[in-house]
């Protein structure tokens, strides 16, 4: 489904350089303006701005995720630039530099064959400066930390852009890889990123967490997702949220969702608070008008195991809810565990990477890979899945823009 927008567009980007020239801009932060400064990328159409901190992304951008959707930029990398990444990653994947992360699909009958499953050049081969052409990485990620800081300030998520999650990962300041989908492959539904206290006993232990998801595709631009596949299926709410998505100021992150209701017309996030970080003392809130102050919806609880387990929404409301029915009715989880299980009862085990229907509040939106678009969305509140190609192989640059943890309180 394309996203329209009264855009950007870097429809004639001069990316060779990856840097930029414009005119009448605002000037921008000293981050922004430093890495300006070492490369060349001309925008001939920007639209909307805002400040001088969206140089690259248009207004609606920020909105669409700050609404839980999936933004789309089309032609956002010139297809001359696509193909100098795209070549590169052909023949990485040629040197056998990627590894198959058994992650992905290509039907439960089938035998695995890592030429079909999804394939990744890792962090740290993409660092590697005697692989490949490693000069055009470098650049391309210095205009993906430029994409993070404009990120940042129009998100209002100042994290993003400072501490360990702009030096942790290398040039680019972003956890980056090439990644293939061979013919035949699909990735199932998921979200990026989880609440700490639902990752396990490590879930504390990283100085890091995933905050905002993007990719961009180094396919042809002429894709057609009905005859390829490999589309990227979103599954947005019906509803716009009322409210931060994703994670609170605070660093607290979004678990689920209150639905609307006749008597309350907002869609509201549902965090939680985990106060003693050690799957104890854990409780779910929204947040009220002021967006800051909590009200509290479910009483103090262990999330192992009554958030660990297939069917954890239904325990959720039996337990945690018993004796609020209303809230119950409107309690929806972003993304319940799931098991081989789940698999059998919803009668999916010979999924093939058709696609999934939408669940309740939800609509499906589907985007075609096609070369040089870019898309953006919240790690923590959008699932999402990746349909069955066809015919072509499917080839991206993905990447996750992180923020440091909140700290541990002992």
């Amino acid at each position: 489904i394309a996203m329209k927008y009264s855009l950007i567009v870097l429809a004639t980007l001069a990316v060779s350089a990856y840097g930029f020239s414009a005119i009448s801009l605002s000037p921008a932060t000293n981050s922004i303006t430093k890495r300006r400064n070492e490369f060349k990328l001309h925008l001939t159409t920007i639209t909307q701005t805002n400040n001088g901190n969206d140089l690259f992304l248009s207004k609606s951008v920020y909105s669409t995720i700050e609404e839980g959707k999936i933004a789309v930029i089309p032609n956002f990398l010139p297809q001359n630039e696509v193909n100098l990444l795209r070549a590169d990653a052909q023949d990485l994947w040629d040197q056998g530099r990627f590894s198959t992360d058994a992650l992905a699909g290509y039907g439960s009958t089938g035998k695995f064959d890592p030429t079909k499953d999804r394939s990744v050049l890792r962090l740290p081969q993409w660092k590697n400066d005697s692989l490949g052409n490693y000069s055009n990485r470098q650049r391309f990620g210095n205009l993906m930390a430029n994409v993070r800081s404009e990120l940042a300030y129009n998100l209002n998520r100042p994290n993003l852009d400072k501490g360990l999650a702009t030096t942790k990962y290398g040039n680019g300041s972003t956890e980056i890889s090439y990644t293939r989908f061979g013919k035949g492959a699909f990735l199932k539904r998921h979200v990026d990123e989880h609440h700490e206290e639902l990752k396990g006993v490590e879930g504390w232990a990283k100085p890091t967490r995933r905050s905002v998801s993007w990719l961009i595709y180094l396919n042809d631009q002429d894709w057609d997702g009905r005859k390829e596949g490999g589309q990227l299926r979103c599954f947005k709410r019906q509803q716009n949220p009322h409210g931060r998505i994703g994670a609170t100021v605070n660093g607290d992150l979004q678990v689920g969702w209150l639905a609307k209701t006749s008597l309350d017309p907002n869609e509201r996030p549902v965090y939680l608070d985990s106060k003693r970080h050690y799957h104890g003392d854990c409780a779910m809130y929204v947040l009220n008008e002021d967006g800051r102050s909590k009200s509290y919806i479910t009483k103090a609880f262990d999330t192992n195991p009554l958030m660990y387990v297939a069917g954890s929404e239904a325990l959720v409301k039996k337990v945690l809810l018993s004796d609020r029915k209303d809230l119950a009715d409107r309690f929806r989880l972003i993304e319940a565990p799931k098991s081989k299980i789940t698999d059998i009862l919803k009668g999916d085990s010979q999924y093939a990477g058709q696609g999934e229907p939408p669940k309740l509040d939800e609509e499906l939106e589907d985007v075609d890979p096609r070369g040089g678009t870019l898309v953006l969305f919240d790690s923590v509140s959008l699932p999402h899945e990746v349909l069955a190609t066809k015919n072509k192989d499917r080839w991206a640059c993905s990447g996750w823009y992180h923020e440091d943890q909140q700290e541990v309180v002992l």
